[in-house]
C-alpha cells in the first residue's frame, strides 16, 4: 500500500514537468489564417508565452511578386504579441506572414499566416 502515495507523487511531479517543456505557439492572429479583409493597417501575431526578442522575428511577403513588404516589428510590453505595421498601405492580393518565435525553452518555432486583401 506504500507504493501508491509514492507512484502519485512520482505522477504529479512528472505533470507538473510537462507545462515546462511546451513550446512557443501561435495562439491568435488578426488577420486570422486565410482570412480575406481590407487592407489592414498593422498586424498582429500573440503567442502562449512571453517570446525572446532576440530570437523572434516576423515577416510580410507577397509570393505571388516574390516580394517582401516594407515594415517594423514590436513587441508588446508583456512580450506576447508581435506588431508589424507596413510602411505603406497593402494592396491587392495574397500574403503571408512568416513568424520564428522562441520563448523559455530556447527551441524555436517558425510559423505562417496567409490572408488576402481584396
Amino acid at each position: 500500500m506504500r507504493k501508491l502515495p509514492l507512484l502519485a507523487a512520482v505522477a504529479l511531479t512528472i505533470g507538473a514537468a510537462v507545462p515546462a517543456l511546451a513550446h512557443t505557439h501561435l495562439v491568435r492572429s488578426a488577420p486570422a489564417a486565410n482570412q480575406t479583409l481590407a487592407a489592414p493597417a498593422r498586424l498582429t501575431l500573440t503567442f502562449n508565452e512571453r517570446v525572446a526578442p532576440a530570437f523572434s522575428s516576423a515577416e510580410v511577403t507577397m509570393p505571388a511578386h516574390d516580394m517582401t513588404v516594407p515594415s517594423t516589428m514590436r513587441l508588446s510590453q508583456d512580450g506576447k504579441t508581435m506588431t508589424i505595421t507596413p510602411r505603406s498601405a497593402l494592396v491587392r492580393g495574397s500574403y503571408v506572414i512568416h513568424w520564428t518565435a522562441a520563448g523559455s525553452d530556447g527551441h524555436r518555432m517558425e510559423g505562417n499566416v496567409p490572408f488576402t486583401v481584396r
